[in-house]
């Protein structure tokens, strides 16, 4: 028995790795780029330099860049390798920054092209470039940035935690929501200014295209629906000074949910509240105002947020879910949720002797 047992231990020692080539003979992708003009596809690698210069010290350039066309996909990819002197490795790509033209019209292109190439990890994040060509955003080499793909991956996950403008969705969980009949897909965008790389707010999709793109307020107010967010400023005029201003930070406590009757659909959401800057020298000391600070920032926060479901509403993309979470209760599809009555039942709760505010007002 001992000896049937090793000689079926022995082929786990013999075998290695079918693929396994030496990293000197790969060109490590770190990112790609995506555009779509003049009727054909152009694509733009990233590529890490694993060179060595004199004295085995690495070359100044740490990434350079091969750019093919086509009038598919895979024949740009096809173009863009056939200039490569070693074989693509895809396993460390960190980003795809697809051009706004692929977006509203060739994405399901680049959904198919990039799902089947099993040599591509879907871990990666994809994001949209605005109001510029997606090459011209992995070209972004900077000092502080000498690989592009690495910054942007970097500046989105850090800031989730800061302003809350960024989401993490990788490409395996946007391609879900795409092609998720109850909901629909969104990512982050991306813009450049001079030489500096921006994360510029949320690309909203319906099914397989780019139906609109909330700017970076707009954005905010999305994430703390759609409970994303950790900081969630709201601004308000002083009463006797409008050149100054009290600022708090809103925050979930109990999230946001849906609520369906036969009026429409009733938008919950319980939000703590922090005062981060007061220019007007309210008497903190007096429990009464906190309570109408409560009662002047009820309008803002309702505003904000109708004017991000009005936009979502008016493109007909249900970023936030509401079909799904309507399914999920009623196991049917809610038909046209885009005409539904909205109404606001919001509870915001600031941190100073509890009290809270609510808004319940309808459309």
């Amino acid at each position: 028995m001992k000896k049937i047992f090793f000689l079926l231990l022995i082929p786990f020692f013999l075998t290695g790795c079918y693929d396994y080539q030496e990293l000197n003979n790969r060109a490590v992708i770190a990112g790609i780029a995506i555009d779509y003009k003049e009727d054909e596809f152009w694509v733009d690698l990233e590529i890490l330099n694993n060179k060595k210069g004199n004295g085995q010290e690495e070359e100044s350039d740490k990434t350079y860049y091969i750019e093919g066309s086509g009038s598919t996909l895979p024949e740009a990819f096809q173009n863009c390798h056939l200039k490569l002197s070693k074989d693509p490795y895809y396993s460390h790509l960190k980003v795809l920054i697809i051009g706004e033209e692929v977006a509203k019209e060739k994405m399901l292109d680049v959904l198919d092209y990039m799902i089947r190439d099993p040599s591509i990890r879907n871990i990666f994040l994809p994001v949209v470039a605005k109001d510029v060509e997606a090459k011209d955003i992995l070209e972004s080499v900077t000092t502080e940035n000498p690989v592009v793909s690495t910054s942007i991956q970097s500046m989105i996950e850090n800031n989730t935690s800061n302003d809350s403008v960024s989401v993490i969705k990788d490409f395996e969980n946007f391609l879900n929501t795409i092609i998720d009949p109850y909901q629909d897909g969104y990512i982050n965008t991306i813009t450049k200014t001079q030489d500096t790389l921006k994360i510029n707010g949320v690309a909203a999709f319906k099914n397989d295209r780019l139906q609109t793109i909330l700017d970076v307020h707009e954005t905010v107010t999305f994430n703390t629906l759609n409970n994303d967010s950790t900081n969630y400023y709201v601004h308000m005029a002083c009463p006797n000074d409008s050149e100054k201003k009290i600022t708090i930070n809103l925050y979930q406590n109990e999230g946001t949910g849906f609520e369906f009757s036969e009026n429409g659909i009733l938008i919950k959401s319980s939000l703590n509240a922090m005062i981060i800057e007061d220019d007007c020298n309210f008497d903190f000391r007096d429990p009464e105002v906190y309570q109408k600070l409560s009662n002047d920032f009820a309008p803002i926060v309702q505003k904000d947020f109708q004017e991000v479901l009005e936009i979502l509403k008016a493109n007909q993309t249900d970023i936030l879910g509401i079909n799904k979470a309507y399914y999920q209760k009623y196991r049917t599809p809610l038909n046209n949720w885009y005409e539904q009555n909205f109404s606001y039942d919001i509870q915001v709760n600031i941190n100073k002797n509890g009290l809270i505010f609510e808004v319940n007002e309808n459309d």
